[in-house]
């Protein structure tokens, strides 16, 4: 059967939604067509890129007809950096789509009616700039010394950033002066293609709490210019600690190498949330927007009924921060994680704010959490905050083979919650599905979904 399109055809599309990636999405003859830069109800002339069996792509070459919510983009990089999707549609517009987007792909994969399910609007940010309080920078050697950026989609071509409307400004302030202070002491960027240089990554991640920063180098081999390097990052405003982390493998997708070596300050920045204290080590997971944590935090509270839920896991605990925001209120809480350092900070963590009622595993979730029933542990409530994978198809049997009272799984892919919630409610009903926009001006989505026990 022929085609319906072809590329470098130029079609006229009316833009219907928006898609998981923050792309636009029309239908020309029921084929779908995703537009970069649109939004609905905009009407647009789109010129053919890729064809599929049953999608294509297109860029726009004109858009006929705007949509009354779009803006200008405040950020100079947008049209050419892939970190950003939405930044020419209006914030609480944003908010809208999302919300719809959400409800649309939960409907969609699930088997489920989006009028069965309580949605609740999405919680918005009143500032939603500078928002980030972490960045891993790649980095490229360029005529006038190294420079750091974010890659355009779906390319490795590095978009040069100097000061990036997103992150919190001492995080730009901190890798712009460790840039110089790499060039002072020779060290250049690793280049892919001749495989020469030695820094791959610049990692700085800044405290809400305390205004303290950490800054980690990712590098292909250790080189003693290092070592003076850091003596002179340490001496940037508010940089506590400085680390390198050995990456030789081009084709690792993680950031980071196995260990982190510090070579000058403290191994740990002093994160918090009210009075609970956070220590969090290079690697540690936490969340990279405090300002909208301390929501998510105090909503996943609100769900949990203490007299009942008194045994609580916390799967995919990262650095026990949810752990440690409920610990005053629950008798007990497991946490699980495969990080190491993730658990040891959460471990850490535990004994700095005297909670003697949490206990950290580090391990596969999968592997772990079955080793709690077979113990005769039976917790009345299991708190999940998988990466974009979701839930494994083990721990999702586990779950409905021995079903417990209720779940909160807090999900940051809408498409990989519907597929599980597919399966879980064999056994659970979906009681409420509330979202927090964690990153303002992209794409991404992330909800609280709370099941209870048929």
């Amino acid at each position: 059967m022929e085609p319906l399109l072809k590329v470098e055809q130029s079609i006229l599309l009316t833009i219907k939604r928006l898609g998981i990636n923050g792309e636009g999405i029309g239908y020309y003859k029921r084929q779908a067509v995703f537009v970069d830069g649109v939004m609905p109800p905009e009407e647009v002339i789109v010129k053919i890129t890729e064809v599929q069996n049953n999608f294509a792509k297109g860029e726009v070459q004109k858009i006929k007809i705007k949509a009354d919510k779009r803006v200008k983009p405040f950020c100079k990089h947008y049209s050419v950096c892939g970190g950003c999707q939405t930044q020419h549609i209006d914030y609480l517009e944003q908010l809208s789509l999302k919300d719809e987007m959400l409800q649309q792909t939960v409907e969609r994969y699930s088997g489920l009616s989006r009028e069965s399910i309580k949605f609740s609007d999405m919680v918005g940010m009143k500032h939603p700039r500078h928002y980030r309080y972490k960045a891993q920078m790649p980095v490229k050697n360029t005529e006038y010394g190294l420079a750091a950026g974010l890659y355009k989609k779906e390319s490795n071509d590095l978009v040069e950033i100097g000061d990036c409307p997103i992150q919190n400004e001492n995080v730009n302030r901190v890798i712009e002066q460790v840039l110089e202070i790499c060039d002072k002491n020779d060290i250049r960027a690793f280049d892919p293609i001749t495989m020469r240089g030695l820094l791959r990554y610049v990692v700085v991640r800044a405290s809400n709490y305390s205004d303290e920063i950490q800054v980690t180098l990712v590098i292909t081999i250790y080189n003693h210019a290092l070592k003076n390097a850091a003596k002179d990052i340490i001496r940037i405003p508010g940089v506590v600690g400085v680390g390198i982390s050995k990456n030789k493998d081009v084709k690792n997708i993680e950031i980071f190498g196995e260990e982190v070596e510090i070579l000058e300050g403290e191994r740990h920045i002093v994160e918090g949330i009210g009075d609970i204290k956070y220590h969090l080590q290079p690697k540690a997971f936490f969340q990279l927007n405090p300002e909208q944590a301390i929501k998510l935090y105090s909503y996943v509270k609100t769900k949990l009924n203490f007299e009942e839920d008194k045994v609580l896991v916390d799967a995919y605990c990262g650095a026990g921060a949810i752990s440690m925001y409920l610990a005053q209120y629950a008798e007990k809480i497991l946490g699980i994680d495969r990080s190491r350092e993730s658990i040891y900070s959460a471990k850490h963590n535990a004994k700095v704010n005297k909670f003697d009622n949490l206990k950290f595993h580090q391990g596969e979730v999968d592997l772990v959490l079955p080793r709690y029933f077979d113990n005769g542990l039976n917790p009345d409530a299991i708190i999940f905050d998988p990466p974009r994978a979701g839930i494994d198809s083990k721990t999702l049997d586990l779950l409905v083979r021995k079903p417990v009272k209720k779940i909160i799984y807090i999900s940051c892919n809408p498409s990989t919650l519907a597929k599980n919630l597919k399966v879980l409610t064999k056994k659970y009903n979906v009681e409420s599905i509330a979202s927090f926009d964690m990153f303002p001006h992209t794409s991404h989505i992330e909800s609280v979904t709370v099941l209870t026990k048929k």
